[in-house]
């Protein structure tokens, strides 16, 4: 058993000695501003490939203030990155511990890279997921799959920790089978589930990391580094502002527009799977909470609405350590996919303050683990069933339920809609219950589309169907979004399945919780809502908070079946 030496760290190692002994070497080379008196080996007793394999690992550390230290996309797919500080920056080829370089030309720096080699990435096709404690039928999963041909592989994701007593496990075990280069994993998957009827995703594993040069410049200083630099700001209360970081994207350079962003903690600049370069951030988790709440929810919304969303962001962020961007050299990415950062510099001092204080609070369920925290804009007066918009298997913690302050409707359907889209008085959710404007056009809304632009979208996908004639609703989940909708035309009938996909097809709706009538030329589409409307609806979480009710409520209306803990 592994003892932490840091306050604030984990109180029992329950993983595998290595992943215990990369979580210290982890905070080694990323949190020399938030570190003091580390007493382990430098980090120049630690080999190159061991630093680089640290990048990589989905173990999970904490600062010594007792914060979890979490690493974060800024941008990749570059060929140079630049960056300066107020100060000077100081470079670290070999990490915390290692030699310095502080440059003679100024407070900039530029990165590229050369003699790149890409990565090699294999997509499995995932036929089952257990638990981590099922040996059995991890085994029996094994055998099965073996026994049809195959020669599958165990993969385990997430992680588990302890802290304060509490043990908190993300892990589950994934049975793939059959590999194939990146890319092609999607069409193999659905090929394997129609054949053997199964439900299967695709995983990724990293065979082969990248590698190649970084190199540093700035003025005549020059540094070469096998796979990654480090960069800190010479001045420890500086922040470090990264050059033309992509827009909404999350780094992809298809952004039509970019902006210079600054960044606490460290910097550092490794390649990404085609070789080109990636920078991501090392910061800890109240710094990176502090911005990231205010791109979540309105800075000027009540109070406890700010703590739950705090709340949620951190139970959101912690459970997907792990469980997301398996193959890149950071734990999180800045995008929609995992939760929007955009560094400093966009912190708010309400959304601030609500993550202070409710410092270290998680959500977990009743029986153990943390929720899977999902949340949308506006749910139009009714949450929906997780498995009604993505499929899986239902969840008891994100069930749909009536968001009113006075009740109502229990189930949203055909029959009903009509009369649900009337009743606009009351939900946690209406306009009206809201500061200023805050939700104008998410709780009920009308748009059109003409009957020709509509076939003219339906014929890019579908030109077997002919020109649109109706659109029925085949399948609604509990608040009356639709499942699965059937396009008729003059010509022939499909029918279209998913939340997102149905809402996409038709123009971009707000939700899929609509009625549509023919008028003359146009498409008239009348609906309630903003979002996938499964967890917490943050404008209701706003009205509730707007009558009085703390954070502990509102998180417990949106997510039954669970209580509030402090990990640190």
């Amino acid at each position: 058993m592994f003892r932490s030496p840091f306050r604030g760290v984990l109180d029992v190692c329950v993983t595998a000695l290595w992943g215990c002994l990369a979580a210290v070497l982890f905070l080694a080379a990323f949190a020399a501003p938030f570190v003091v008196g580390l007493r382990i080996a430098s980090a120049d007793e630690t080999s190159a490939t061991d630093k680089l394999r640290i990048l990589y690992s989905t173990r999970f550390t904490f600062t010594d203030d007792g914060l979890p230290l979490v690493t974060v996309e800024i941008m990749g797919n570059r060929k140079d990155v630049r960056m300066r500080a107020k100060g000077g920056i100081v470079v670290r080829p070999d990490g915390q511990g290692g030699s310095t370089v502080e440059s003679d030309g100024g407070e900039a720096w530029t990165i590229t890279a050369e003699h790149t080699r890409p990565a090699v990435i294999h997509d499995w096709t995932i036929v089952d997921t257990l638990t981590p404690d099922d040996a059995p039928g991890v085994a029996a999963a094994l055998t099965r799959w073996k026994e049809r041909g195959y020669e599958p592989r165990s993969f385990e994701i997430g992680t588990m920790f302890g802290v304060n007593g509490a043990v908190i496990d993300t892990r589950e075990v994934r049975i793939a089978i059959d590999p194939v280069a990146k890319g092609k994993g999607s069409a193999r998957a659905t090929e394997i589930a129609k054949r053997f009827g199964v439900r299967t995703s695709v995983h990724q594993e990293l065979v082969r990391r990248p590698a190649g040069t970084i190199v540093a410049k700035s003025g005549a200083t020059t540094i070469r580094n096998p796979s990654v630099l480090w960069f800190t700001p010479k001045r420890g209360t500086e922040t470090i502002t990264v050059a033309d970081v992509p827009v909404g994207t999350g780094g992809s350079q298809l952004a039509t527009s970019t902006e210079d962003r600054r960044y606490w903690g460290a910097v550092y600049v490794t390649l990404d799977h085609d070789g080109s370069l990636i920078a991501a951030n090392a910061v800890p988790e109240d710094k990176l909470l502090a911005g990231l709440v205010p791109a979540e929810m309105y800075p000027d919304a009540p109070a406890s609405a700010l703590e739950a969303q705090a709340i949620a962001a951190r139970t959101e962020l912690l459970q997907k350590i792990g469980r997301r961007n398996l193959t890149d050299p950071f734990l999180l990415c800045s995008t929609q996919q995992c939760q929007v950062y955009a560094g400093a510099g966009k912190e708010d001092p309400r959304t601030t303050r609500a993550v202070e204080k409710t410092r270290g609070l998680v959500l977990l369920r009743e029986g153990g683990g943390m929720v899977d925290i999902r949340y949308s804009a506006s749910c139009g007066g009714h949450s929906e069933d997780n498995d009604a918009i993505w499929g899986g298997n239902p969840d008891p913690s994100l069930r749909g339920r009536v968001d009113h302050s006075k009740g109502g409707m229990t189930r949203v359907t055909d029959a009903n809609l009509g009369a649900f889209l009337d009743a606009d008085d009351g939900a946690w959710c209406e306009e009206k219950s809201k500061p200023g404007k805050l939700g104008k056009g998410r709780f009920r809304w009308t748009e059109s589309m003409r009957a020709q632009d509509l076939d003219a979208r339906i014929a890019a996908e579908f030109p077997e169907i002919g020109r649109v004639t109706a659109l029925v609703p085949k399948q609604r989940g509990v608040s009356g979004r639709i499942g699965v909708l059937a396009i008729k035309g003059d010509k022939g009938v499909i029918e279209v399945a998913g939340d997102l996909r149905i809402r996409r097809l038709l123009g971009g709706l707000k939700s899929s919780l609509f009625e549509v009538k023919r008028q003359g030329e146009s498409w008239v589409f009348r609906g309630a809502g903003f979002g996938h409307g499964v967890g917490m609806c943050q404008m209701g979480a706003m009205g509730m908070a707007s009558a009085g009710k703390t954070y502990t409520q509102i998180l417990g209306h949106y997510y039954r079946g669970t209580h509030l803990h402090r990990l640190y």
